[in-house]
């Protein structure tokens, strides 16, 4: 049960266009935006920071990598609804059934590039708090992607920390369409609490 009753999509006022923005993208109104619609200008600064971060067209590292660094990130935080969000995002934006099925076996999976190995690697240790990411890590992801990347690699598992913790805190109730997606392909692993020294 949500901890926070979120707002109806009538009465979110001063955030309707943006969250309708997402919802657009998304194909449904997202309850996390609801909730945080009891304070419009955060609910809007957060979808500032989605737009720039995740759904930026003009982003440098492809769709498919921003959200398999956001699911693994969330995955490994136990975060149920942010997992199903990125599960689902994830395939919609070109994220393979064979990859999301894998990606706790990123290390050894012949279905991961070593540049995607380098990026999920650092969703897990620099996702979590406090960041555990070695230099060996950050070096082996400045192999792969240059500054500006990082920086937009970085940005992402800094938004789905801020996600994972608003909506695990608050309780956030998943959406029909995102229940029914995952539940369609048979997907339960969306929670599972990954702890750094496993």
């Amino acid at each position: 049960m949500p901890h926070i009753t979120p707002v109806s999509s009538e009465d979110s006022h001063a955030a309707t266009a943006d969250i309708q923005w997402l919802a657009s993208a998304t194909g449904f109104t997202a309850n996390s935006m609801l909730s945080l619609s009891h304070r419009p200008e955060i609910a809007r600064a957060v979808l500032e920071l989605i737009r720039a971060v995740v759904r930026n067209p003009e982003g440098t590292v492809s769709a498919e990598l921003r959200w398999m660094v956001a699911h693994l990130s969330s995955l490994s935080n136990g975060c149920t609804y942010c997992s199903a969000h990125t599960f689902k995002n994830g395939a919609d934006n070109g994220v393979s059934q064979e990859k999301l099925d894998a990606i706790w076996e990123f290390e050894t999976s012949d279905v991961f590039s070593d540049a995607e190995r380098a990026a999920l690697r650092i969703a897990i240790t620099g996702g979590q708090c406090p960041s555990y990411a070695s230099a060996e890590d950050m070096n082996e992801l400045k192999k792969h992607f240059n500054e500006a990347q990082v920086v937009e690699i970085g940005a992402v598992i800094a938004l789905f920390g801020f996600n994972n913790r608003w909506n695990s805190l608050m309780q956030t109730e998943l959406e029909g369409e995102v229940t029914s997606f995952v539940s369609e392909r048979g997907y339960t692993d969306l929670g599972r609490d990954r702890k750094k020294n496993e």
